[in-house]
């Protein structure tokens, strides 16, 4: 990969170690943020791709699709995000292909909104309750919408804090053409991908062993219409959305890379229907400033423990909600 852009992943961390690794990357030219959520780190941005944080709470776009369209950052910018996800490292990538006078293909277009459609939860109207992933359907929440499983390798290669960043967004790259068989003519994307596939088929059997172990604890509230769901596994909100509209989260261990486990909520809205969750951003961060997100998903402060109950989050929830 030439040397037009670099990348870089800022650490949302509140921590001297933190703070030194941010300042490097600032240092060594101008930064072009992608969803880069922490504000003070946003500021010291020459620009920041973020539709669905940037304001407070804004509906739109995912990140990947203002990457098609948006002015190039300038020669030597260290495109950086603080979470690397299919949206913000899929915006790297269509970023530099554009850069490189990469044409983008129907085909390509359309594994682009494939992302864009799962980082928005644009699915449509909720489908009603459907049974948990069993040793015999291991892929419930499948579907023509949002196809799970076909995102499943590329988001799990692209969340594995082991490869650089440039790696991964090489591989996200590569996801985006693999059709494109003028680029890719000896299939080494699938290749490539492979580990990654066979990485979540093992994680999905190690989900079902947990549900069938009661390792995962979830319960229906608020007449039935919030899922709650206490996992350290990233499928909670699938396992949540099997059985309600509406979702709260919570990761008693998240990580982000190599950093120390904090505790995570997570609200989400399988469309804007079910729920006003521009309310419930406004009450919680009035209650906890820092949470952000999109229309129909939230997450609390990135880089610490969130202090709130979830007797309080479920008293939010329910007051908004629409019906």
């Amino acid at each position: 990969m030439t040397t037009l852009y670099s990348f870089a992943l800022l650490d949302a961390r509140p921590i001297p170690a933190a703070i030194e690794k941010n300042n490097g990357i600032f240092g060594c030219g101008p930064v072009f943020g992608i969803e880069v959520t922490v504000p003070e780190l946003a500021a010291r941005c020459v620009a920041n791709i973020d539709p669905q944080h940037s304001g407070g709470f804004q509906a739109g776009l995912a990140a990947i699709e203002v990457a098609l369209n948006r002015d190039l950052p300038a020669d030597g910018s260290i495109l950086a995000t603080v979470k690397p996800d299919v949206d913000s490292v899929g915006a790297m990538a269509v970023l530099y292909m554009r850069r490189m006078g990469v044409p983008i293909t129907p085909e390509m277009l359309e594994r682009i909104q494939l992302i864009a459609k799962a980082d928005k939860f644009d699915r449509g109207d909720w489908p009603g309750r459907r049974p948990l992933p069993t040793r015999e359907n291991p892929w419930p929440e499948h579907s023509g919408k949002l196809p799970t499983q076909r995102l499943a390798a590329i988001t799990s290669c692209v969340g594995d804090f082991l490869p650089s960043i440039e790696e991964r967004v090489c591989s996200m790259i590569d996801w985006i053409m693999e059709e494109d068989k003028t680029f890719n003519p000896d299939g080494s994307t699938a290749r490539r991908l492979t580990h990654y596939r066979e990485v979540v088929e093992r994680e999905r059997q190690e989900l079902i062993t947990a549900l069938e172990n009661d390792e995962i604890s979830y319960r229906l509230v608020c007449g039935g219409k919030v899922a709650i769901v206490v996992s350290e596994h990233r499928a909670a909100t699938m396992i949540g959305y099997s059985l309600a509209p509406v979702v709260i989260a919570m990761n008693p261990n998240f990580r982000q890379g190599l950093g120390e486990p904090y505790l995570k909520y997570t609200i989400c809205s399988y469309s804007d229907r079910p729920i006003n969750l521009a309310n419930v951003y406004s009450a919680l961060n009035e209650l906890e400033p820092g949470w952000g997100g999109g229309p129909t998903i939230i997450g609390s402060p990135q880089g610490v423990s969130s202090q709130l109950s979830m007797h309080t989050l479920v008293d939010v929830v329910g007051d908004c909600l629409r019906y």
